[in-house]
């Protein structure tokens, strides 16, 4: 079958390409996506990574061809034709009639000859990228499924979120605080996913997972998990929208399990060229399992609802910033549990060939509603946190292919593409007026992703 039978023509954005550079369905949707809106630069810079991570794929170099030809670039078109010349994927009819139009392009002729060359070749690439099409819509399916197997370990310097004087607040008094600070834990988890083609300008996804986390010193981490999400998408020539609900059971193995819902609205509008403006509603609710051991957690259930607006700038298809505020109001079966909070968020990112690389900043303040008298009979808690990360995502394929000492198949290379990595370094400083949520914490993870389709 060929790649485009499995071209969906559904909603991506440009920073899941960031975030997945190697993963071919997903590149050749943003592509057609981008062709769709007249935005060539960019297609024909996804296309140039395709096919240098899959260079024996002759459907790639079809379609940067036929691109090449509507943007008159006579240099990629020669070199493309070159390429085609010594392919055994094309048939001999094709190749004759595409070397014959490109002649008098090779040959340097009048640009009257050079313009009727192009047309010519422009009606050849049409052609046979609708035979290719019509192919592909014989035996099309609306679903693509997949499964993710993957595997998380997290460094932590302060799991425990133990406080700089390692002392607390008890009903006022100031007594020691105990627990673990260095630690890590591992996480496991299994995803079953699916995307629904609904029409040209939207989709539907589904997916279901369970991960197992353990600690290996302490246990408060150590818990098994349950999910489901689904989300819509829909993108019109200037807007994309996205809308999404998620459950998770979180069974805490030594303390009381909860269950979270999650609803949110997301919207991203182009303004004019590069500029963007970002807008979502959020609404979470929390419920804790309570039971004799655990007598009040139901006192720490929350519902949350927020807003946030932003402004998105790409500096070029490799290259974004990122400005974003956030607003939200929380509220509590105790009082003293809710809260308001804002935060503003800058975040840049860059695509290099062994990955996506992005920092981001985040400041966050956190006012409680009313006094907790278990901690302090008079101070009513507030924080202000500031939180600093750095991060690296990608495929072993472009590790591997970035690499010019290391020579590999192309059949390794596919699975290497297959497996998706992520490198994470982030530093949290909460400061606040309770002793015990006065801290400091850094955190590495790495993880292994490894994706089916079938």
């Amino acid at each position: 079958m060929s790649l485009f039978a499995h071209n969906v023509k559904a909603e991506v954005e440009y920073k899941e390409i960031l975030n997945n550079p190697t993963d071919l369905k997903l590149n050749l949707k943003y592509a057609r996506e981008q062709e769709k809106l007249g935005n060539f630069k960019n297609v024909i810079a996804t296309l140039e990574r395709l096919t240098a991570l899959y260079p024996e794929n002759i459907d790639l170099k079809l379609y940067l061809l036929s691109i090449a030809v509507k943007t008159d670039s006579t240099e990629k078109v020669l070199r493309l034709v070159n390429e085609i010349r010594q392919s055994d994927e094309i048939d001999e009819n094709t190749k004759r009639r595409v070397t014959q139009v490109f002649d008098d392009i090779n040959k340097k002729k009048i640009n009257e000859t050079k313009k009727e060359a192009m047309q010519q070749a422009r009606d050849v690439v049409n052609k046979a990228e609708q035979k290719r099409k019509d192919q592909a819509q014989i035996s099309e399916s609306n679903w693509i499924f997949y499964q993710d197997f993957g595997w998380k370990t997290a460094l932590h310097t302060n799991v425990g979120s133990i406080s700089n004087s390692q002392t607390k607040y008890s009903s006022g008094a100031i007594v020691d605080m105990t627990g673990v600070k260095g630690d890590n834990i591992e996480t496991i988890n299994y995803l079953l996913g699916a995307t629904y083609q609904i029409n040209n300008n939207s989709n539907l996804n589904l997916s279901i997972g369970t991960s197992s986390s353990e600690q290996n010193r302490g246990t408060s981490d150590e818990n098994d998990t349950n999910s489901f999400s689904a989300s819509y998408s829909n993108f019109s020539e200037k807007n994309i929208f996205n809308g999404s609900l998620s459950l998770t059971d979180t069974n805490t193995r030594r303390a009381a399990d909860s269950i979270s819902r999650n609803f949110s609205l997301n919207n991203n509008y182009n303004i004019y060229g590069n500029h963007k403006i970002l807008s979502g509603l959020v609404l979470t609710e929390t419920r804790g399992n309570q039971n004799p051991s655990n007598a009040s957690k139901r006192q720490s259930n929350t519902f949350k609802a927020g807003l946030n607006v932003g402004y998105q700038y790409l500096f070029s298809d490799r290259q974004s910033l990122t400005l974003k505020y956030a607003f939200n109001e929380t509220e509590a079966i105790a009082d003293y549990n809710g809260l308001t909070d804002d935060s503003l968020t800058i975040s840049y990112s860059n695509n290099f060939p062994i990955g996506s690389f992005g920092i981001s900043y985040s400041k966050t303040d956190k006012e409680y509603n009313q006094i907790d008298s278990f901690i302090h009979p008079s101070i009513i808690r507030n924080d202000n946190v500031e939180n600093y990360s750095i991060s690296l995502n990608g495929s072993l394929g472009q590790l591997f292919n970035s690499t010019k000492f290391i020579k590999t198949s192309q059949k390794i290379k596919e699975n290497l593409n297959s497996f998706s990595y992520s490198l994470s370094l982030s530093e949290t400083n909460n400061n606040s007026n309770w002793l015990q949520n006065d801290y400091e914490k850094k955190t590495f993870n790495f993880g292994l992703t490894k994706r089916i389709y079938f």
